[in-house]
């Protein structure tokens, strides 16, 4: 029905965001990631899902068509509505999620709030055919880097924060920094 909206950011916070296009202002629930990326004031372009529920309508928004793609695919998990949909891609990017599904790390994906481990290993039994069709994804090369992710993921720090946050920390230190010297440095860089 609805593919994508263009217009100017009027207001935004971490969960939604409102656009306005020729007059209209449409609310947009979206992941963090996109929060992130957009900024106020600013002209926009989201694609949009529409969902319906008994007597409510909600539109979700993305800053990518490979985003949206897999909102809908975990919307195809037994038991994983849009919020919860919304609230992984939130937790973690698109490529992680792929890479976690695809080398079966249910342990990883337990890491993002509000997946425990049944649904974590839902998410891979169901998605680990479905993700193999999308393009591929991208895997952090530097095992030091992927181990100073994981420490500030279970030092309670979502997915994208801590990523940022890490090769915040390489870029500052360098090539040549251990991992604790990293994960010290990563630190400084979340908010």
């Amino acid at each position: 029905m609805f593919d994508y909206i263009k217009g100017k950011v009027v207001r935004k916070s971490p969960t939604e965001m409102v656009v306005e296009a020729d007059g209209v202002g449409y609310r947009l629930l979206i992941p963090l990631s996109t929060f992130e990326r957009l900024a106020e004031e600013a002209e926009a372009k989201l694609f949009i899902r529409l969902y319906l529920w008994d007597n409510e309508i909600r539109l979700f928004g993305f800053s990518s068509t490979e985003e949206r793609q897999f909102f809908e695919l975990l919307l195809s998990v037994k038991g994983v509505g849009p919020t919860t949909a919304l609230a992984i891609l939130s937790g973690s990017t698109v490529a992680d999620l792929k890479g976690m599904i695809l080398r079966k790390d249910a342990r990883a994906l337990e890491g993002i709030k509000g997946v425990g481990r049944r649904l974590a290993e839902r998410l891979v039994v169901e998605l680990k055919d479905k993700v193999r069709e999308l393009a591929p994804f991208e895997e952090v090369e530097d095992s030091r880097l992927k181990d100073t992710i994981g420490a500030l993921i279970s030092l309670g720090y979502n997915r994208t924060g801590a990523e940022k946050a890490a090769k915040e920390a390489l870029k500052s230190l360098g090539q040549g920094a251990e991992v604790e010297s990293l994960i010290k440095e990563a630190l400084k860089h979340t908010s």
